[in-house]
């Protein structure tokens, strides 16, 4: 029996459907994270705390979370210890990327400045270092006035499984009180992983065509 000409070609539309919702969802780029410091206590900071699917702890010197923040609050280095070091990792041990932070440098006499440093390690090696320089402010009523946003550069793409952070601070008894503080860190998990746009069309329609032909496989056998 000849059956009409569409339906001898017709495509099985459920499986393109299925096939093509699957290819958009996969495509759909990573979405990035907020750092913000606002679920941690006031005062001396060690962590670990996890927020937005990224967990920040002390790694050395000594840590101070404060009400300085862009807006809320902020993480600074101590002042007693004269710095402080912030260790970010994924929360499910995955690779990401750095994007950028928002940067304050304060000093009580409002003058010089002061240099942020942002490294980020893949399995334990270096992978580049950031540096921020920023002129000193002595305003903080409700918060520091001159956060500026810094985007990532020399870590511009790179996927790090490790950010670490070095927050300077007065050292104690010198007499001079300044500090580096730091706001809404952004990081993206690594996106190598999502499929490109173009390979995933291009399962799309070999899912297709793969259905396409065990139809036709079917109605030959049907007579």
């Amino acid at each position: 029996m000849n059956r009409p000409l569409s339906n001898r070609f017709r495509v099985p539309t459920g499986s393109v459907a299925a096939a093509m919702l699957t290819a958009s969802v996969l495509a759909l780029p990573a979405v990035a994270s907020t750092i913000t410091f606002e679920t941690a206590n006031l005062g001396a900071f060690t962590g670990p705390i996890t927020e937005d699917g990224f967990t920040y702890s002390k790694l050395s010197g000594g840590l101070f979370v404060n009400q300085f923040g862009n807006p809320g609050k902020d993480l600074e280095g101590a002042s007693t210890v004269g710095y402080g070091g912030l260790k970010i990792v994924s929360a499910t041990g995955g690779d990401f990327n750095f994007n950028s932070l928002d940067f304050s440098a304060f000093d009580l006499s409002g003058i010089g400045s002061q240099t942020l440093r942002v490294e980020g390690l893949l399995g334990g090696s270096s992978i580049g270092t950031d540096q921020y320089t920023l002129a000193n402010i002595k305003v903080f009523n409700r918060k520091y006035s001159n956060w500026t946003t810094e985007v990532s550069s020399v870590l511009a793409g790179k996927s790090i499984s490790e950010l670490d952070i070095t927050l300077n601070a007065s050292a104690a008894g010198s007499g001079s009180l300044f500090s580096d503080n730091i706001d809404n860190v952004v990081l993206t998990p690594d996106a190598a992983a999502i499929p490109e746009p173009s390979s995933l069309a291009i399962v799309a329609v070999a899912v297709a065509g793969a259905s396409f032909i065990r139809l036709r496989q079917r109605r030959r056998l049907r007579g």
